[in-house]
C-alpha cells in the first residue's frame, strides 16, 4: 500500500471514529435529559392529582400550571405579568416558611384571571393549598389549608 492510500485510510478511520463518538455522546446526553425531564413531569403530575383528590378541586373550573409554565420563558404561554404575580405568591410562601427546601415543586391552579392556588407536598407528608387574590400587582393571601396526603 502506498503512503497516500495509507494516510487516506487512517484519516477515514479517524473521521468515522469522531463522528461515532459525537453521535454516541449526544445520544447519551439526550437520553439523560429525557429521563430527568420525564421523572420531573411524573412528580408534577402526581402532585397535581394528589392536590385535586385531597382538596376536592373541580378541574373544570381551574387551569393547571406547572413549574415550567411559570418560570421557563421558552415553553410558557402565560403573560409575563401573570407569571410575575405567581412567582411573587410563591416568594410569599417561601418568606412565611410554608415552602421550604425538601418540599416538592409547587403546582398552580388558576381560577379565572384573579385567583390562584398553589399546592405543595411537604416533607412531612402533608399537602398544603394556599389561595391568593392575584388581581393586583402584589398577591394577597386569602386562605391556607394543610391536610394529610390522601
Amino acid at each position: 500500500m502506498n503512503k497516500k492510500g495509507y494516510f487516506l485510510t487512517i484519516g477515514g478511520v479517524l473521521a468515522l471514529s469522531i463522528v461515532l463518538l459525537i453521535t454516541f455522546q449526544s445520544s447519551a446526553f439526550s437520553d439523560d435529559v429525557i429521563k430527568k425531564s420525564s421523572k420531573f413531569i411524573e412528580v408534577e403530575t402526581t402532585l397535581k392529582d394528589l392536590a385535586i383528590k385531597t382538596f376536592d378541586i373541580n378541574i373544570n373550573n381551574v387551569k393547571v400550571l406547572y413549574h415550567r409554565d411559570v418560570f421557563n420563558d421558552k415553553v410558557t404561554k402565560e403573560s409575563a405579568d401573570l407569571r410575575s404575580r405567581l412567582s411573587s405568591a410563591l416568594a410569599m410562601l417561601t418568606d412565611d416558611k410554608i415552602f421550604v427546601p425538601g418540599d416538592k415543586i409547587p403546582i398552580y391552579f388558576l381560577e379565572g384571571s384573579n385567583m390562584a392556588s398553589i399546592a405543595i407536598k411537604h416533607v412531612d407528608w402533608t399537602v398544603s393549598l394556599t389561595k391568593f387574590d392575584i388581581s393586583e400587582t402584589e398577591p394577597v393571601k386569602i386562605n391556607h389549608i394543610v391536610k394529610e396526603a390522601k
